[in-house]
């Protein structure tokens, strides 16, 4: 594929998220982050494989990017321990991003994506009407 094409392929892309995202409820928003995160250590895991420095960094970066999002909308007044739990979660997950990247470690990247598949997995499951906009 060519760089015009990607380029395409890209805006194309940020459009269709964009017009979801506009029309998603919170549970929603919150499912299509954790998305985000396991999508972009699916690329950072193929820079891994591929030796592609420029491609892991700058998933690992995305990734990281939407943990943070996601730490900075816990409401932890309302979500108490749960909240907490995410949030050392959150945390922790950053914190082992680094470490992937900054020593060539890609273990810890899986580790990250059973981690937030486990959390997506549950979120997923999760009746709407229990889910608060400030999770």
């Amino acid at each position: 594929m060519n760089a015009l094409n990607r380029s395409a392929l890209r805006a194309y892309s940020n459009v269709k998220t964009n017009a979801v995202a506009e029309y998603a409820d919170s549970h929603e928003l919150v499912c299509m982050l954790f998305e985000g995160v396991l999508d972009n250590l699916c690329k950072a895991a193929h820079g891994f494989e591929n030796g592609d420095i420029s491609i892991r960094g700058e998933a690992i970066t995305k990734a990281q990017h939407i943990l943070f999002g996601l730490r900075s909308t816990l409401d932890h007044d309302q979500g108490g321990e749960i909240a907490r739990l995410l949030d050392s979660l959150y945390d922790y997950c950053i914190r082992q991003l680094t470490q992937a990247h900054a020593h060539n470690e890609s273990e810890h990247v899986q580790e990250v994506k059973i981690l937030i598949g486990q959390i997506n997995e549950a979120w997923s499951e999760m009746p709407k009407e229990k889910v608060s906009p400030k999770s």
